[in-house]
């Protein structure tokens, strides 16, 4: 239950603050229209006139006797046509001459025995992955079939040759380094390990 004491306290603060709210307001009305009746006292307002030679109509140019000169200003009329500007030609060019690019010559890869021999053919089985003990690892190849509902899985292990051709060289945690017989070392190649 609020004390009545305390109720009292606050509305005789509220009056208060507006008793010496509306003095200020007062006092500013006050002070604002002597500040406004003295200026206008100060100054007086003076009127001087001029001589000026009075206007006189304009003659139009032209026929005046004609329709089209004089135009309602509020019917749309035909819009005036635009100026082209004119366009002045640029620069002629001599044509670029350009080089022809160069016949790429076939990559040669290198043999065992260092002589240039024609590029390996691509190894053509996807790396599925390794099982195994560390010494002793096996990598897994799927091998496209005749169809592609068929395929292969072949497993050979480091130093095995498929189809006489690719050699396991080297098998690690995500791809497989493959060689090929008859090639330098040099033209191993990576198989990463398939997505699919």
């Amino acid at each position: 239950m609020p004390n009545p004491k305390d109720s009292r306290g606050r509305v005789a603060l509220l009056v208060g603050l507006m008793v010496v709210l509306g003095a200020v307001v007062v006092v500013q009305l006050l002070r604002d229209r002597s500040a406004v009746s003295r200026g206008l006292s100060d100054k007086r307002i003076t009127y001087e006139a001029h001589s000026l030679s009075p206007l006189e109509p304009l003659e139009p140019r032209g026929d005046t006797g004609s329709a089209e000169f004089r135009r309602n200003p509020f019917i749309y009329g035909v819009p005036p046509t635009a100026t082209p500007r004119p366009v002045t030609p640029l620069p002629t060019r001599p044509p670029v001459q350009r080089t022809p690019q160069p016949t790429p010559t076939p990559r040669m890869a290198r043999g065992a025995d260092g002589r240039p021999k024609p590029p390996p053919p691509p190894f053509d089985r996807e790396f599925l992955g390794h099982f195994g003990p560390l010494r002793m690892q096996v990598a897994a190849f799927r091998r496209p079939g005749l169809s592609p509902e068929l395929s292969e899985i072949e497993v050979a292990k480091v130093g095995d040759v498929l189809d006489g051709i690719f050699i396991v060289r080297e098998i690690g945690l995500e791809s497989v380094k493959i060689g090929f017989v008859g090639y330098d070392p040099s033209e191993d190649t990576r198989v990463p390990l398939s997505e699919n």
